[in-house]
């Protein structure tokens, strides 16, 4: 089994071949940033009601405590300090919004119901954010990480 920057074994060449395993670290730190801005994006507009998202929404404190997990899980996943916390947080948060907000739509999250309002989709993003999570929280940071940078590990 090959790991992490090692070239693929002879007669094992991988489709791509070794060009893009070469950069396997800055793709996954590209990768980690652009979730943490959608994320943080995702996580402001509740947090700080912007984009016209409404002050009296009907889900009450959920959302904003949601809003605040998502906001600050994504500064933490985007520097690489305390990563896993961060995405493991995220990860109970979008179980707890999948089952909370949007499985009330039907089992299909991609049928988008009728009434509309805040769970007017059927959680394809509440999904889509857990498993993006749960691949950061088992990956970490990797070598691009602040705490990798200070302590040469990361703490958890």
């Amino acid at each position: 089994m090959q790991m992490d920057n090692e070239p693929a074994p002879a007669g094992e060449t991988p489709i791509f071949g070794n060009v893009l395993l070469r950069y396997a670290e800055e793709f996954h730190l590209g990768f980690r940033l652009l979730f943490a801005f959608l994320l943080a994006l995702h996580g402001a507009q509740k947090a700080f009601l912007l984009w016209g998202f409404p002050a009296d929404h009907p889900l009450g404190l959920r959302v904003d405590i949601a809003g605040w997990v998502e906001f600050i899980a994504a500064i933490l996943i985007a520097s690489g300090v305390f990563t896993r916390l961060g995405a493991g947080a995220l990860v109970v948060q979008m179980v707890v919004a999948y089952f909370d907000v949007h499985y009330g739509n039907g089992l299909w999250p991609h049928i988008y119901p009728a009434e509309g309002g805040f769970g007017a989709h059927g959680g394809e993003v509440a999904i889509l954010y857990f498993a993006i999570a749960g691949i950061i929280g088992i990956l970490g940071s990797r070598k691009y990480g602040i705490e990798r940078l200070i302590f040469k590990r990361e703490l958890l």
